[in-house]
């Protein structure tokens, strides 16, 4: 599992949250299977809908997917191909997961161009909405891509799902209270110590 690199934080190093519509290389997600929370009834009705998802967002850019096991992997391979994604612009991991809330569970990419390290990523603790849900894999997403990428990692300690905050990248948040827990303390962490964030807006 990838350890935290420095002791300074992202902003003393230059780094910031680009905007949600900058562009990138690439898209994570986490795939889902049919004994996880929230796909074991529907997970047969919606994978050949999730393939085709998958091979409309590889038209555009490479799509990296987490999966739980190798016997995962090779049938989600049949249904991509059956749905006609093309293969040489998907990367499959196996980087087991709870359930398929990589929005959420995912990293965090924040960039400094400048910086010897041009991407780095921070590690939320995730808690699947407050223990509702098992999540030990899920947390466990962030540093597997870390490793994999080979890139820094910062582990700030706060409980926060990375689908509860957007940036536009010149240091607006965009959130609403009811996604965070402890809002007050992460937001003020995240002023201060991640994006020099100068304004908020509440959804």
């Amino acid at each position: 599992m990838a350890e935290e690199t420095y002791n300074q934080t992202p902003q003393d190093l230059g780094y910031h949250f680009p905007a949600e519509w900058e562009k990138h290389r690439a898209t994570w997600l986490s795939y889902p299977h049919d004994d996880s929370y929230s796909g074991r009834e529907l997970y047969p009705r919606y994978s050949h809908i999730y393939h085709q998802f998958i091979r409309e967002i590889a038209k555009g850019e490479q799509v990296c997917i987490n999966l739980r096991d190798e016997k995962l992997k090779m049938k989600v391979i049949r249904g991509l191909e059956l749905s006609g994604a093309d293969m040489s612009r998907i990367d499959l991991f196996i980087h087991p997961t709870n359930d398929a809330w990589c929005r959420d569970h995912g990293p965090a990419f924040l960039v400094n161009l400048a910086a010897k390290e041009p991407k780095v990523i921070v590690s939320w603790r995730y808690t699947a909405w407050g223990d509702k849900y098992p999540h030990d894999l899920d947390e466990k997403i962030p540093g597997l891509i870390a490793d994999h990428l080979k890139i820094p990692i910062f582990f700030p300690g706060i409980v926060m799902e990375g689908g509860a905050v957007e940036f536009n990248g010149k240091g607006t948040l965009l959130t609403r209270k009811a996604c965070l827990l402890h809002e007050i303390a992460i937001l003020n962490w995240i002023r201060i110590r991640l994006n020099n964030t100068s304004a908020i807006i509440w959804r």
